[in-house]
């Protein structure tokens, strides 16, 4: 399946400013927001979508990499000057279209089915480690010696937490399609690697890049989540208790009377596990106005504006 263009996904063209890719990326996140889409899982993928295609844009080395090379040049470990080196001998008759049916026809994770002998058959060892780094063969080894091969693995953002096992066909370049069961461990980031020994070609290794997708409401920063938690504005008034989902289930979490918006509550041990290590749940409160209008609702609030003792913002200068 061909890839999709993020520029096409966020609605602003290959020149776009920062401002205005910001600026598309807020409206598609509030329509497409899986809080005012539930139960819509096409949606949910819109606001991934969306999220990603920001994240690689308003990055500006990821931005150059994307221009230049397409999804390809953001896969971790990616060499761009290698590719160069690659396309343009193969633009002086090398006889591949691109890298990308170079990685399928040796079953590392591109298209198209395999034609010819090893990367050292083609290239050369020196040129095959420019591209994949070292551990893409044993130094100096024979084509016929055990060599490791790099596939990727994308899973969901729950799963990298809880960890999960995968049933998975992979292709080895000369070699049986294997199916094997995969223990992906708990608290896996994104970019992590999972080592399969002896399952790669001729008995070497087979290296699992983990991707994890987005998650619509939690985010990770090392061991600890984030998740932003709506509340109502009688809920931030009185305070109270209300139903946090965790990766272990669902636990009670007190709100303290006339919280703040933007404060940050902290569940302990509610968050990342990785062996021994385990990181807290920070949930950051989001006082919600409600909807609608209507005279009781104008009176409510010319209530609640009454009730400030002192003008908010007193002080406020540069």
């Amino acid at each position: 399946m061909a890839e999709k263009d993020l520029y096409q996904i966020l609605g602003v063209s290959r020149s776009a400013s920062e401002q205005e890719i910001r600026k598309a990326y807020r409206e598609l996140a509030r329509k497409y927001h899986p809080d005012r889409n539930p139960d819509d899982p096409q949606a949910e993928d819109r606001f991934k979508e969306a999220s990603y295609a920001s994240e690689v844009l308003l990055n500006a080395k990821k931005r150059k990499l994307y221009d230049e090379f397409g999804e390809l040049g953001l896969r971790e470990g990616f060499n761009p000057e290698a590719y160069r080196n690659y396309a343009r001998g193969a633009g002086a008759g090398g006889g591949f279209g691109n890298l990308e049916d170079l990685l399928g026809q040796m079953g590392i994770g591109g298209r198209g089915a395999r034609r010819g002998g090893g990367f050292a058959d083609l290239f050369g060892n020196e040129v095959m480690d420019s591209i994949f780094g070292r551990g893409g063969r044993a130094a100096g080894a024979p084509a016929n010696q055990a060599r490791e091969v790099v596939s990727d693995i994308s899973i969901d953002f729950a799963e990298a937490v809880r960890g999960v096992e995968k049933e998975l066909s992979l292709a080895v370049p000369g070699e049986a399609t294997q199916k094997l069961n995969v223990r992906i461990p708990a608290g896996v980031k994104d970019g992590g690697r999972v080592r399969l020994r002896g399952k790669g070609l001729r008995g070497g290794d087979i290296v699992l890049r983990v991707h994890v997708k987005p998650h619509p409401h939690f985010r990770r920063e090392d061991d600890d989540l984030l998740l932003e938690l709506p509340i109502s504005v009688g809920e931030a008034y009185r305070g109270g208790k209300v139903e946090v989902p965790t990766p272990e289930g669902a636990v009670t979490l007190t709100i303290p009377k006339g919280v703040r918006g933007g404060a940050k509550l902290r569940l302990k041990g509610r968050g990342v596990r990785r062996g021994k290590a385990v990181g807290d749940l920070l949930v950051q409160v989001r006082v919600v106005m409600p909807d609608g209008e209507g005279a009781e609702l104008d009176s409510a609030v010319e209530t609640l504006e009454a009730a400030y003792s002192t003008p908010l913002r007193a002080g406020l200068r540069f």
